[in-house]
Protein backbone atom coordinates (compact mmCIF):
# COMPACT_ATOMS: atom_id res chain seq x y z
CA UNK A 1 0.00 0.00 0.00
CA UNK A 2 1.21 3.74 -0.65
CA UNK A 3 0.83 5.73 2.27
CA UNK A 4 1.90 6.27 5.41
CA UNK A 5 1.40 8.20 8.46
CA UNK A 6 3.45 9.32 11.88
CA UNK A 7 1.99 11.21 14.43
CA UNK A 8 3.25 14.49 15.98
CA UNK A 9 6.84 13.55 16.44
CA UNK A 10 8.36 13.52 19.98
CA UNK A 11 11.75 14.63 18.96
CA UNK A 12 13.09 16.75 15.84
CA UNK A 13 14.06 14.87 12.71
CA UNK A 14 17.98 14.46 12.72
CA UNK A 15 20.41 12.99 10.36
CA UNK A 16 23.40 11.27 11.16
CA UNK A 17 25.35 10.54 7.88
CA UNK A 18 29.36 10.78 6.46
CA UNK A 19 30.64 12.20 3.70
CA UNK A 20 31.80 9.99 0.77
CA UNK A 21 32.17 12.46 -1.74
CA UNK A 22 31.63 16.61 -3.19
CA UNK A 23 28.31 17.09 -4.57
CA UNK A 24 29.25 16.91 -8.63
CA UNK A 25 27.31 19.74 -10.70
CA UNK A 26 25.06 16.82 -11.75
CA UNK A 27 23.95 16.16 -8.25
CA UNK A 28 23.17 19.74 -7.77
CA UNK A 29 20.93 20.04 -10.17
CA UNK A 30 19.51 16.97 -9.25
CA UNK A 31 19.18 18.87 -5.76
CA UNK A 32 17.70 22.14 -7.01
CA UNK A 33 15.26 19.94 -9.74
CA UNK A 34 14.12 17.97 -6.43
CA UNK A 35 13.58 21.03 -4.21
CA UNK A 36 11.32 22.63 -7.63
CA UNK A 37 9.25 19.54 -7.56
CA UNK A 38 8.50 19.50 -4.15
CA UNK A 39 7.61 23.29 -4.13
CA UNK A 40 4.88 22.44 -6.89
CA UNK A 41 3.93 19.48 -5.17
CA UNK A 42 3.60 21.06 -1.75
CA UNK A 43 0.68 23.72 -3.97
CA UNK A 44 -1.05 20.99 -4.99
CA UNK A 45 -1.24 19.27 -1.78
CA UNK A 46 -2.84 22.40 0.07
CA UNK A 47 -5.63 22.31 -3.15
CA UNK A 48 -6.05 19.17 -2.24
CA UNK A 49 -6.44 19.82 1.62
CA UNK A 50 -8.94 22.77 1.09
CA UNK A 51 -10.70 20.36 -1.24
CA UNK A 52 -11.12 18.05 1.23
CA UNK A 53 -11.64 20.89 3.60
CA UNK A 54 -9.51 19.27 6.14
CA UNK A 55 -8.22 21.49 9.22
CA UNK A 56 -4.55 21.28 9.07
CA UNK A 57 -1.85 23.68 7.43
CA UNK A 58 0.83 22.12 5.11
CA UNK A 59 4.13 23.23 6.17
CA UNK A 60 6.73 21.41 4.50
CA UNK A 61 6.95 19.09 0.81
CA UNK A 62 9.92 16.95 0.41
CA UNK A 63 10.72 14.46 -2.23
CA UNK A 64 13.79 12.13 -1.65
CA UNK A 65 16.07 12.33 -4.33
CA UNK A 66 15.39 9.04 -5.96
CA UNK A 67 11.46 10.27 -5.98
CA UNK A 68 10.36 7.31 -4.06
CA UNK A 69 8.93 8.93 -0.91
CA UNK A 70 7.05 12.52 -0.68
CA UNK A 71 7.31 13.41 2.80
CA UNK A 72 4.64 16.10 3.89
CA UNK A 73 4.77 18.39 7.58
CA UNK A 74 1.59 19.35 8.30
CA UNK A 75 -0.19 20.94 11.65
CA UNK A 76 -2.99 20.33 13.44
CA UNK A 77 -4.96 21.45 16.54
CA UNK A 78 -7.24 18.49 16.38
CA UNK A 79 -6.68 15.07 15.16
CA UNK A 80 -7.74 14.38 11.45
CA UNK A 81 -9.38 12.27 8.99
CA UNK A 82 -7.00 11.92 6.14
CA UNK A 83 -7.79 8.77 5.01
CA UNK A 84 -9.54 10.17 2.04
CA UNK A 85 -7.18 12.64 0.98
CA UNK A 86 -4.05 10.02 1.59
CA UNK A 87 -5.46 7.82 -1.56
CA UNK A 88 -5.93 11.24 -3.37
CA UNK A 89 -2.21 11.55 -2.93
CA UNK A 90 -1.06 8.56 -3.49
CA UNK A 91 -3.18 8.62 -7.06
CA UNK A 92 -1.81 12.38 -7.95
CA UNK A 93 1.82 11.59 -7.19
CA UNK A 94 2.37 7.63 -7.75
CA UNK A 95 4.69 7.73 -4.99
CA UNK A 96 4.84 6.61 -1.39
CA UNK A 97 3.90 9.17 0.99
CA UNK A 98 4.38 9.67 4.86
CA UNK A 99 2.23 12.83 6.38
CA UNK A 100 4.19 14.11 9.50
CA UNK A 101 2.43 16.03 12.42
CA UNK A 102 4.67 18.12 13.54
CA UNK A 103 4.64 20.50 16.43
CA UNK A 104 4.99 24.49 16.74
CA UNK A 105 8.71 24.34 17.69
CA UNK A 106 9.17 22.26 14.41
CA UNK A 107 7.86 24.45 12.37
CA UNK A 108 9.48 27.55 13.83
CA UNK A 109 12.87 25.42 13.10
CA UNK A 110 11.78 24.98 9.54
CA UNK A 111 10.54 28.78 8.70
CA UNK A 112 13.26 30.15 10.57
CA UNK A 113 12.88 34.15 12.04
CA UNK A 114 14.32 36.49 14.27
CA UNK A 115 14.35 35.93 17.94
CA UNK A 116 13.50 39.25 20.43
CA UNK A 117 17.43 38.81 21.12
CA UNK A 118 17.85 40.64 16.86
CA UNK A 119 19.44 37.21 16.27
CA UNK A 120 18.52 34.08 14.09
CA UNK A 121 16.17 31.48 15.93
CA UNK A 122 18.95 29.26 17.92
CA UNK A 123 16.66 26.24 16.64
CA UNK A 124 17.02 26.85 12.92
CA UNK A 125 20.39 27.61 13.15
CA UNK A 126 21.92 25.05 15.53
CA UNK A 127 20.05 23.04 17.81
CA UNK A 128 19.57 19.37 16.86
CA UNK A 129 16.95 18.66 19.60
CA UNK A 130 14.57 20.84 21.94
CA UNK A 131 15.47 21.37 25.40
CA UNK A 132 12.91 20.75 27.96
CA UNK A 133 11.87 24.26 29.16
CA UNK A 134 9.74 25.09 32.69
CA UNK A 135 8.27 28.54 33.95
CA UNK A 136 10.47 27.84 36.93
CA UNK A 137 13.46 28.56 34.89
CA UNK A 138 12.51 32.23 34.46
CA UNK A 139 11.56 32.19 37.96
CA UNK A 140 15.14 31.53 38.88
CA UNK A 141 16.56 34.27 36.37
CA UNK A 142 14.23 36.75 38.45
CA UNK A 143 12.90 37.20 35.01
CA UNK A 144 8.67 38.65 34.64
CA UNK A 145 6.65 36.07 34.27
CA UNK A 146 4.99 37.65 31.55
CA UNK A 147 4.22 35.06 28.80
CA UNK A 148 4.89 37.43 25.94
CA UNK A 149 7.83 38.23 26.36
CA UNK A 150 8.91 34.43 27.53
CA UNK A 151 7.38 32.92 24.96
CA UNK A 152 9.24 32.48 21.28
CA UNK A 153 7.95 32.40 17.66
CA UNK A 154 6.78 29.11 18.00
CA UNK A 155 4.75 30.15 20.82
CA UNK A 156 6.35 28.30 23.51
CA UNK A 157 8.71 28.96 25.94
CA UNK A 158 12.09 30.60 24.79
CA UNK A 159 15.14 27.56 24.08
CA UNK A 160 17.94 30.13 25.60
CA UNK A 161 16.15 29.95 29.19
CA UNK A 162 17.54 26.88 29.31
CA UNK A 163 21.74 28.27 28.64
CA UNK A 164 21.97 30.13 32.05
CA UNK A 165 19.99 27.96 34.47
CA UNK A 166 22.47 25.89 36.21
CA UNK A 167 24.34 28.94 36.74
CA UNK A 168 21.08 30.73 37.93
CA UNK A 169 19.79 27.91 39.99
CA UNK A 170 23.36 27.74 42.25
CA UNK A 171 23.37 31.69 42.20
CA UNK A 172 20.06 31.90 43.77
CA UNK A 173 20.80 29.49 46.76
CA UNK A 174 22.78 32.95 48.16
CA UNK A 175 19.34 34.92 47.55
CA UNK A 176 17.24 35.59 49.53
CA UNK A 177 13.36 35.50 48.01
CA UNK A 178 11.20 38.16 46.69
CA UNK A 179 8.78 39.25 49.66
CA UNK A 180 11.32 38.18 52.23
CA UNK A 181 12.31 39.86 55.38
CA UNK A 182 15.80 40.25 56.14
CA UNK A 183 18.15 42.56 58.34
CA UNK A 184 20.63 45.44 57.17
CA UNK A 185 22.80 47.67 58.51
CA UNK A 186 19.77 50.34 58.47
CA UNK A 187 17.09 47.75 59.96
CA UNK A 188 14.58 45.20 58.84
CA UNK A 189 13.62 45.49 55.54
CA UNK A 190 11.34 43.49 52.86
CA UNK A 191 12.66 42.39 49.37
CA UNK A 192 11.24 43.40 46.23
CA UNK A 193 14.06 42.87 43.87
CA UNK A 194 16.93 40.87 43.08
CA UNK A 195 20.24 41.58 40.67
CA UNK A 196 21.58 38.10 40.48
CA UNK A 197 24.49 39.27 37.96
CA UNK A 198 25.18 42.13 40.27
CA UNK A 199 25.05 40.19 43.63
CA UNK A 200 22.70 42.83 44.64
CA UNK A 201 18.86 42.84 46.38
CA UNK A 202 16.65 45.80 46.00
CA UNK A 203 14.53 46.41 49.46
CA UNK A 204 11.81 48.48 50.57
CA UNK A 205 12.23 50.09 53.92
CA UNK A 206 9.30 51.80 55.01
CA UNK A 207 9.22 54.29 52.22
CA UNK A 208 12.73 54.10 51.47
CA UNK A 209 13.86 52.00 48.21
CA UNK A 210 17.48 50.87 48.18
CA UNK A 211 20.02 48.13 47.04
CA UNK A 212 22.62 46.32 49.61
CA UNK A 213 24.85 43.73 48.44
CA UNK A 214 23.88 40.28 49.52
CA UNK A 215 26.74 40.05 51.63
CA UNK A 216 25.46 43.00 53.78
CA UNK A 217 21.78 40.93 54.87
CA UNK A 218 20.62 38.35 56.90
CA UNK A 219 17.13 36.61 56.26
CA UNK A 220 15.18 37.07 59.42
Amino acid sequence: MIGHITRELKTPLTCDGVIIAAATQLDLDTAAKVAQDSDNAKVSIKALVNQHQLDMKVIEVQYTLDYKRLYISFTADHRVDFRKLLKDLASTFKTRIELRQIGSRDVAKIYGGIGPCGRPLCCSEFMGEFPNVSIKMAKNQALSLNQNKLNGLCGRLMCCLTYEDDFYRQARKNFPDFGDTIKTADGEARVIGLNILGNTVKVRMDSLVRDYDVSEIEVV
